[in-house]
């Protein structure tokens, strides 16, 4: 044999050690997991898309019958009722029972939400209950027994819901609301006609 050269020794060469592979799927899938609570609240706090408020559904007062929800607008004030009571020949309230003087009572439960940049005062006596007999102004014992206002003012962008009381004739048909919110121009002054929107009641 013949030996070898001199020069280094020669050691053996060694192969890179395997590291084992990072399982990442699992680590993204977690990440995601974590992050989708977040997703709808940042949706909703963006205030983009379609985004509703989630407001609790309530059960109707006795005698009383949920409406399909239509919206008027006089103005930038918006107009909704959203449940009748009619036929009712006495009311009580805290205080007194108010019995009928043409026949019957009609309770009105409405909205009314406020879409001008100020405050907007609305006067309820002047909201007409519409019948196949006329048309009727709210009765304001009734409203006084019932403890509702005669009027509202509502903050910029504010709803507000009420009743109205009507006492009409027993054999008069409710076809509609007449209903005036005293509209202004944009620096708040009152405009000289107002022309009113009418509301199906049924």
């Amino acid at each position: 044999m013949r030996p070898l050269p001199a020069g280094r020794p020669r050691t053996p060469r060694r192969r890179p050690e395997r590291r084992p592979a990072r399982h990442t799927a699992p680590r993204a899938a977690a990440a995601l997991l974590a992050l989708a609570p977040l997703l709808p609240l940042a949706s909703a706090c963006g205030g983009h898309g379609t985004a509703h408020y989630r407001v609790p559904a309530r059960p109707v007062r006795d005698g009383e019958h949920a409406l399909p929800y239509r919206e008027v607008t006089d103005g930038q004030i918006a107009f909704a009722a959203i449940g009748l009571s009619s036929g009712l020949t006495t009311i009580t309230g805290s205080h007194a029972d108010l019995p009928s003087r043409l026949g019957g009572f009609a309770r009105v439960r409405m909205l009314a939400e406020n879409r001008y940049a100020t405050f907007h005062k609305i006067d309820l006596d002047r909201q007409l209950l519409v019948t196949t007999r006329g048309a009727y102004p709210p009765d304001v014992n009734a409203m006084r027994v019932k403890r509702q206002p005669t009027d509202i003012e509502l903050g910029s962008r504010d709803r507000l819901e009420f009743d109205l009381m009507y006492d009409i004739p027993k054999d008069a048909r409710i076809t509609a609301l007449r209903l005036y919110s005293d509209p202004t121009d944009e620096l708040g002054v009152p405009l000289q006609h107002d022309p009113g929107a009418e509301l199906p009641l049924r």
